[in-house]
Parts: C-alpha cells; sequence; structure tokens
C-alpha cells in the first residue's frame, strides 16, 4: 500500500527545466570540442539526453512539431557521442580490472586508443554540423510551451507515474530475464523517469534523487560491463584462453556484485517502488518520501 503525506512546505521548487538545458548543450558543446575529454563528452551528453528525453515527455502533455524538430536536429550528435562516450568509459574500465603488465589489457588499451581516436573525429563533425543559431531559435519557441503547465502539476504527476510503471515492468522483466538487453531498457527506463521527476517535479526529486542516481550508476555500471564484455570477446579471440578468460570472469563479479547492490535498494518488499508510487498516486496531496523515511515507518509499524 502506498503512503501519502502531504508535501513539505520546506522544499521549495526550483525550475531547471528544458530551456536551462538547451543553454548547457550549448555551453558544454564548446567545452567538449577543446580537448574531448571523458568529463566533456559525458556532460555534453546528459545535456542533450536530459533535452531529448524532456522533449519527448513534453509532446505528451502539449503536442506540437517542435519536439520533434528537437529530437531530430540532436539525433546525429547525440549517437556520435554515445559511441564516443562508451569508448572512454571501455579504456576507464580496462585500466581499473587490469595490472598494468597484463597483456590483455595493453592490447584493450591500444585498440581502444585507435578507436577512441576514430570516434572523435565522428563526433567533431557531427558538432560541426549543428547549428547553434537554429538550436537557440527552437530553444526560444519551445520555452512557452515547456512551461504551459505548472512545475508540481498533476500533468507532470500522471506522467511520471506512467514511466514509473514501465520502469517496474523492465524492472520485474530483468530480473527474470537476466539478459543484457533487459537490463540495458531498464536503465534508459529509469533514466526517463529520473529526468521526468528532476525537472517536472523538484519537490520529490529533492527527496528521492540520491535513490534514483544511486539505481542510474548501478546500472550504468553494468551496461559497461556488458559492452566490455562483448569488446574482449570481439577484440581478443585470438589471444589466450586462460587470459580471456579470467578477463571475463573478472567482469562478471563485477556485474553481479553491482546487481546485487540494486535487489538490495529494491529488496523483497520493494520499498522504492512503495516509495515513489505512493509519492504520485493521488495529486498535489501527496509528499514525496525517500526510501530511507519509508524503511524507518515500516520499521516502527
Amino acid at each position: 500500500m502506498a503512503h501519502s503525506i502531504p508535501i513539505s512546505r520546506g522544499i521549495t521548487a526550483k525550475r531547471i527545466g528544458l530551456m536551462f538545458w538547451m543553454e548547457r548543450v550549448l555551453l558544454k558543446s564548446e567545452e567538449a570540442r577543446r580537448g574531448w575529454s571523458a568529463d566533456a563528452v559525458h556532460d555534453l551528453r546528459v545535456a542533450l539526453r536530459r533535452c531529448r528525453t524532456m522533449a519527448e515527455a513534453l509532446s505528451e502533455v502539449n503536442p506540437g512539431t517542435g519536439w520533434r524538430k528537437l529530437k531530430k536536429s540532436s539525433r546525429g550528435l547525440f549517437h556520435a557521442l554515445g559511441v564516443l562516450r562508451d569508448t572512454q568509459v571501455e579504456r576507464e574500465w580496462v585500466r581499473k580490472l587490469g595490472a598494468p603488465d597484463d597483456p590483455i589489457r595493453r592490447h584493450m588499451l591500444r585498440v581502444l586508443s585507435l578507436e577512441e581516436r576514430k570516434h572523435r573525429e565522428a563526433a567533431e563533425q557531427a558538432l560541426n554540423k549543428s547549428d547553434r543559431k537554429e538550436w537557440r531559435r527552437l530553444s526560444k519557441k519551445l520555452s512557452h510551451k515547456a512551461q504551459f503547465f505548472p512545475l508540481e502539476s498533476v500533468v507532470f504527476q500522471r506522467l511520471a507515474l506512467t514511466s514509473l510503471n514501465e520502469v517496474i515492468n523492465l524492472y520485474q522483466r530483468a530480473r527474470k530475464g537476466r539478459s543484457r538487453v533487459a537490463w540495458h531498457r531498464l536503465r534508459i527506463g529509469l533514466k526517463r523517469f529520473r529526468y521526468i521527476v528532476e525537472n517536472f517535479l523538484p519537490q520529490r526529486y529533492e527527496a528521492w534523487g540520491d535513490d534514483l542516481r544511486q539505481l542510474q550508476d548501478l546500472l550504468g555500471d553494468v551496461h559497461d560491463l556488458d559492452v566490455l564484455r562483448s569488446e574482449i570477446r570481439r577484440r581478443c579471440a585470438r589471444r589466450e584462453l586462460a587470459a580471456v578468460a579470467a578477463w571475463l570472469e573478472r567482469i562478471e563479479t563485477e556485474r553481479k556484485a553491482r546487481l546485487e547492490l540494486l535487489r538490495t535498494k529494491t529488496n523483497d518488499k520493494e520499498f522504492l517502488w512503495l516509495a515513489w508510487r505512493g509519492g504520485l498516486q493521488g495529486g498535489n496531496t501527496i509528499q514525496a518520501v525517500s526510501l530511507v523515511d519509508l524503511q524507518k515507518s515500516y520499521s516502527a509499524s
């Protein structure tokens, strides 16, 4: 049963929203261009993903052609950054999991360095093709549509609840099937839910943000490890079987540890789902309650 509590008056709603992130895309684009560091690439892609996720969400409650234009104009750069980001993250994992004199580590770092150079060039080409003036015009055009409904409105609560129900379904499928694809879909679904809450329901995000970030980080690590596992199988097929097997076992150990943490956070009673559902069912009379608060209330009862 969901627990309903009035919204805390101590939390002030701060509008982050679409305009903030569209402006941030322009800022982070220039930072990325200066060297294409892993952090800069990550920051730019995160800003783009937030814009694309919000455009998709807002198109459901306030339709218009501008949302589709936003997604279309950012598609090429977003994809190119994703490929580059995967390569950069794989390099980080290879460095972390292997000793400096490990032959698999040395081989993978060489391969990934070449791949990164190629993907960096593709990302730079995609960025050069992007139209900053058109992006600014689109931002101004969508500004009023993005703010048509007030923060914390029932419209956004219902949108978030629909997204949360999809997350729960994806979680159940992933837990039963345990496939790489299923966990990846859950990761994408959770990101969508997080960005909706973060930008349209900030009072709830203040209570739920830590839990959402932790789950997203765990699923992100699982995704990165799955990608690395595939790359090692592909790139090291002619290497010593025992050495490759040791790497795959190391990756699986790291992966299982994160999935176990994920299951612990969503234990048998699934406190997280209860907390989040309880904070979305009932409109404006519902308060966001954090996982810790909900667990305490169960322990005290």
